[in-house]
């Protein structure tokens, strides 16, 4: 984040002093910050700027110690730890030294703070003035409620290519999975009735859109075609109608993010005329 950019989520309540460390050197420099972000001023959901200072030779440690700091001080606001957070890189990180040692540093010292476990995901951009590719009028779009997108959300997470949906299902049970995706886009800025479900010419469910959007942009949200219809082409389907219908409303631009792993979606955004803008390592508990 830039600092105008933080200084637009310190005046919006995201992110707050008592939910923010910095690091001091010996001579009262500042060699590290870390900064958790909530969705409002209540209570932080994610761990948003942590870096040190590039090139300090102890990076890892001060890593380290910004989280074992901030992590006794959130939660003193009753606030369970660790939050997850997200490396921003580009996409060539790993021919970058100074980037690279950045990123097995934070994921060395993530480890020891509970954030086991990272995934790296490609981020997309949709820009005003691109080619929209239209769905085909082999489907149509329509509302449906809660328990219907519960349902075919549980559906769709087998066999699915999402990293963080297999690793949850060692855990739990699609259903309760469902459940928890449908909360998480319900809280989410986008409005609930963008929510569609596609049905072919024959009535029958090919797969769900979920346009959705952050504080700052709209985002392609959630989509998936079910597993016995995979393989047709309806992924580009679904992408179009979601980029058509934010762009219909004036959107600048639309972000969306897939794993790196996922290349038949990768692709997808590609033929939507989306363009690969960084990478993002997710550490998780």
């Amino acid at each position: 984040m830039t600092p105008d950019q933080i200084q637009t989520e310190i005046a919006s309540g995201r992110l707050q002093p008592r939910w923010s460390q910095v690091a001091l050197d010996d001579d009262g420099s500042i060699v590290g910050r870390a900064l958790w972000w909530g969705r409002d001023e209540h209570k932080p959901i994610a761990l948003d700027v942590w870096d040190a200072v590039p090139g300090h030779d102890m990076s890892e440690a001060i890593l380290s110690a910004l989280l074992e700091q901030g992590h006794a001080a959130v939660e003193v606001h009753g606030t369970p730890t660790p939050l997850p957070h997200t490396m921003r890189v580009p996409i060539t990180w790993r021919d970058n030294t100074a980037v690279a040692n950045d990123v097995h540093a934070k994921i060395a010292a993530a480890a020891t703070a509970g954030l086991s476990q990272h995934n790296e995901r490609r981020q997309f951009q949709w820009d005003q003035g691109s080619p929209i590719q239209e769905p085909s009028p082999q489907l149509r779009f329509e509302q449906a409620d809660d328990d219907t997108f519960i349902n075919l959300i549980a559906l769709v997470a087998h066999g699915s290519l999402d990293v963080m949906t297999r690793r949850q299902l060692t855990s739990t049970n699609a259903l309760s999975l469902a459940r928890e995706e449908v909360d998480y886009y319900r809280s989410c800025p986008g409005d609930r009735d963008w929510w569609r479900v596609a049905y072919d010419q024959q009535n029958t469910i090919i797969g769900i859109a979920i346009p959705s959007a952050t504080p700052t942009n709209r985002n392609v949200g959630y989509l998936a075609v079910l597993p016995e219809h995979r393989g047709h082409g309806y992924v580009d389907d679904l992408l179009g109608f979601i980029t058509a219908f934010h762009a219909s409303a004036g959107a600048p631009r639309i972000t969306a993010t897939t794993d790196a792993v996922n290349t038949p979606m990768a692709a997808a955004f590609e033929r939507a005329g989306y363009r690969c803008t960084e990478a993002r390592i997710d550490l998780e508990p």
